[in-house]
């Protein structure tokens, strides 16, 4: 097949201004990553044509006659930037991998999405959406300092560090102010719950799911880099550091539930092809999980969470991209079976 990989790199993107935070391009792509994948697939025996998910898009798939596209776009600019390159390829009619509009648009609004988990009867932590730092703190949510905030629509951690817990309304303030100004969207605070992070990741549709080894943060991590918080400078700055538990050493029955909850926030939110659901386990109500986020575009770099956990089941790289390709081809009836020797000793970390 022709297939297209697309891709948002962080050279290209607009020259963020000179007070904009260090983390802000940290969800964009790299070219060596971009070469990971493009090995990944032309490992399967197909033409792999990386270019940009920008204006220009649209001409060079109808040049190129591509059949499919791999679609890793993170989008530049936009409150629904990740359902921009998708919704032109259904314009275009050419099939892509991974989620589709709605669902993309929709995961990215961590608080529209919390909204709809609520609506199932989904365990989220209470939250309120702040569109400036003046909005009146809902009684609800102030009952349950000390509460996390975060920006409403960005992912790796970025605008997350220890200062995102806030102990009283003048610190709930001041950061929303800051977040505000340095993100320019909305500020999801949610009540604070203290315990470990887990994640969950998988590949396919369902029923046809594989759930990866569920994977939890080593406290060892905090204790080595004295920070608290699994923001953008644990995830990018010192991922070097990162120390993490994959199969998580949990009780049977939690982890059962965690991969319940797991396939039920993917079906509420009409997510495909791979998801990675993020949670929190309150050490206060013996570990009750809550869903933090669902990551509908889940990083799988050679170094993100959801490649560390396929390699924990024995997984190349490799071997996860193209199975996320598989899912798609099935989805969309495009069937192609490729031996799986042909791609599983492909290495590229």
């Amino acid at each position: 097949m022709r297939v297209a990989l697309l891709h948002n790199l962080a050279e290209n993107a607009p020259q963020p201004n000179l007070d904009a935070p260090h983390d802000i391009l940290y969800e964009l792509d790299h070219p060596k990553n971009i070469e990971a994948y493009k090995k990944a697939l032309e490992a399967g025996g197909h033409e792999v044509f990386a270019m940009e998910g920008n204006a220009y898009l649209a001409q060079r798939l109808k040049d190129l006659s591509i059949d499919i596209c791999f679609n890793q776009c993170e989008g530049y600019r936009g409150d629904s930037r990740e359902a921009q390159v998708p919704a032109l390829l259904e314009m275009l009619g050419i099939p892509y991998t991974g989620s589709k509009v709605l669902a993309l648009a929709l995961t990215l609004d961590k608080a529209m999405t919390k909204r709809v988990l609520l609506y199932h009867g989904l365990p989220t932590p209470p939250f309120q959406e702040f569109l400036s730092a003046d909005d009146p703190v809902d009684p609800r949510l102030a009952a349950h300092f000390p509460l996390f905030a975060k920006p409403n629509s960005e992912g790796t951690g970025m605008g997350i560090d220890d200062r995102s817990i806030v102990r009283d309304e003048v610190e709930l303030r001041e950061r929303v102010a800051y977040l505000r100004e340095a993100y320019h969207e909305p500020v999801l605070v949610e009540k604070y719950v203290e315990g470990n992070d887990v994640t969950v990741g998988l590949v396919g549709n369902y029923p046809d799911l594989h759930l990866f080894p569920i994977s939890m943060i080593d406290n060892s991590l905090y204790e080595t880099t004295g920070l608290h918080v699994y923001g953008a400078e644990l995830k990018i700055d010192l991922g070097d550091a990162y120390q993490y538990q994959c199969p998580a050493r949990l009780p049977d029955e939690l982890a059962a539930e965690l991969r319940r909850l797991t396939i039920e926030t993917i079906r509420v939110t009409g997510t495909v092809d791979f998801a990675r659901v993020d949670f929190r386990l309150d050490r206060n109500d013996h570990n009750r999980p809550y869903i933090l986020e669902i990551n509908s575009l889940p990083g799988i770099t050679p170094i993100s969470d959801l490649t560390l956990m396929a390699e924990a089941e024995g997984w190349s790289h490799a071997r996860l991209v193209y199975s996320v390709f598989e899912a798609a081809l099935k989805r969309h009836g495009l069937q192609i079976e490729v031996p799986l020797q042909d791609y599983e000793e492909v290495r590229v970390r």
